[in-house]
């Protein structure tokens, strides 16, 4: 499994319509891509502005299919103007019974 997870920090002008274009890309995505478990979005409840998304693939492959898929670029070109910051970091789950 690939997890992913992203801060998106966008203009304040942009925020309803982010919001809203990030939604339907999450839907997008897990209606169509079966190698995508799971993607989850939330807002900083203090900062307005700030997303944070959470996603599982189930392998490489499927992160790659997800990157080249249509709704993907599209989301990319639609709000390329509304971020103005994006940081992203992949996870290595560590097994807490084998502490």
């Amino acid at each position: 499994m690939i997890f992913h997870t992203a801060h998106l920090v966008c203009k304040p002008e942009h925020i309803e319509a982010f919001r809203a274009r990030l939604q339907r890309h999450a839907a997008t995505t897990l209606a169509s891509e079966t190698g995508c478990k799971r993607f989850d979005i939330h807002e900083n409840a203090e900062k307005p502005g700030l997303f944070l998304l959470y996603e599982i693939y189930e392998d490489q492959d499927a992160l790659e299919t997800h990157r080249a898929s249509p709704h993907f670029i599209a989301f990319r070109k639609d709000t390329a103007d509304w971020v103005a910051e994006r940081m992203w970091w992949f996870w290595t789950r560590l097994d807490a019974a084998s502490a």
